[in-house]
């Protein structure tokens, strides 16, 4: 997929901070990512890498519309029970539903039924503290902004003075701009995840965030304004920013992948990123599985936990730091920016970018890429049903 993916996406190379009156904070460079790690970092749009991943799988493999209300699990395989009274039979489930999984709600209820123990922190409620408002402009015309004709990823992030709001610009390769508003909310302590729900975050709560940056000047030009006023409604998301990292990941013949299991607060991409490591390290490890057995099945979701948890809960931490230097309010956290995004010596930068981009694991049944990187990747675990396979080759 990646000359697909390149074709409709943008290089980019640095972030640059602003203050509200477009004041230069500092910039946080990325470096020389494909010298060091092998590829570009890049900026693509949800709905186009969409469209790229759906135009590989064979569309009668995708079923539509299909709302879980159960399953039910045994030595022998699961069995999924859909809202429109269909039924799924299968050797095993992968919860991939997101922050509010139905598949690991499920599963932690019948563990608790069981009488196992699972660690209290897993059935809280998650943290959020913050709502988000995201779009993509239409089309939009050169002459008016003249950023368009750069043809790398621009990125930039304008951080309120006054408030707990930073808003994110960043340029697509088909003449658009996304942009992305993030907001604390004022009294994050009156919901929680029984209380408020994603329906709750309407139109309403959208449009004042809104309204709170619409005068801000535009580093592309004119205001924030502009832009919005040049979003289609269908191109406009809210979304509520929730973290938490999940202890249980697995049990019997059902695992859980991304966001159901350890859900970031979206900065470097992260909550995509870990996903897509989580699916790579699931896949090898199910590579070459000699049986449907649930012992068989045990060691597959074992090692996959034992590779993929480590990793997570640091980036997990290390998502939750960048969010307390960007939203912190007052002179202390002032000067903690200027130090991070304006101060940080190259080396150190490298450092922080190596240990962000060491996580290179590949499909281990497929030849290696043919990429040169002169910060190696981590060792990569053999898959407990293939090392006599992979040895051999």
């Amino acid at each position: 997929m990646l000359e697909d993916i390149l074709k409709v996406s943008l290089p980019c190379h640095k972030i640059d901070y602003f203050r509200d009156n477009l004041m230069h904070v500092g910039t946080m460079d990325i470096g020389n990512a494909e010298e060091r790690y092998g590829y570009k970092g890049i900026l693509i749009s949800r709905p186009t890498f969409y469209d790229i991943l759906l135009s590989r799988v064979p569309a009668h493999k995708i079923k539509w519309g299909k709302r879980i209300l159960g399953f039910e699990q045994n030595q022998y395989g699961v069995m999924v029970r859909i809202a429109d009274n269909t039924t799924f039979h299968g050797d095993i489930l992968i919860g991939a539903d997101g922050a509010y999984s139905a598949v690991r709600q499920i599963l932690y209820k019948s563990m608790i039924k069981k009488g196992l123990q699972i660690p209290s922190s897993d059935t809280a409620a998650l943290h959020f503290d913050s709502n988000c408002v995201i779009g993509v402009t239409d089309v939009l015309s050169e002459s008016e902004f003249p950023v368009l004709k750069n043809k790398s990823g621009d990125f930039y992030v304008i951080i309120g003075k006054e408030r707990s709001i930073q808003v994110y610009l960043f340029t697509f390769p088909d003449n658009r701009i996304g942009w992305q508003i993030c907001g604390k909310m004022e009294n994050p302590e009156d919901h929680d995840q029984q209380s408020f729900r994603f329906s709750d975050w309407g139109p309403v709560a959208a449009d004042e965030l809104c309204d709170q940056v619409r005068h801000y000047q535009c580093p592309f030009g004119g205001t924030l304004g502009d832009l919005m006023a040049r979003t289609s409604p269908e191109r406009l998301s809210k979304v509520m920013l929730e973290e938490k990292y999940f202890q249980t990941w697995w049990h019997m013949r059902t695992v859980l992948i991304g966001d159901a299991c350890h859900k970031h607060l979206p900065f470097g991409g992260q909550g995509a990123n870990q996903a897509i490591l989580d699916s790579v390290h699931i896949v090898n490890q199910l590579y070459g599985i000699p049986s449907g057995s649930l012992e068989d099945i045990a060691k597959s979701f074992q090692a996959y936990h034992a590779a993929r948890s480590t990793n997570a809960k640091q980036v997990y931490k290390s998502t939750g730091m960048v969010a307390s230097v960007l939203s912190n309010r007052g002179f202390g956290s002032d000067m903690v920016r200027n130090l991070v995004l304006a101060k940080t010596p190259k080396w150190l930068n490298n450092v922080g970018m190596d240990g962000m981009n060491s996580e290179r694991p590949v499909l281990c049944f497929l030849p290696p890429p043919n990429v040169q990187a002169t910060v190696k990747a981590k060792p990569q675990a053999i898959p407990v049903h293939a090392s006599a396979q992979l040895e051999a080759k």
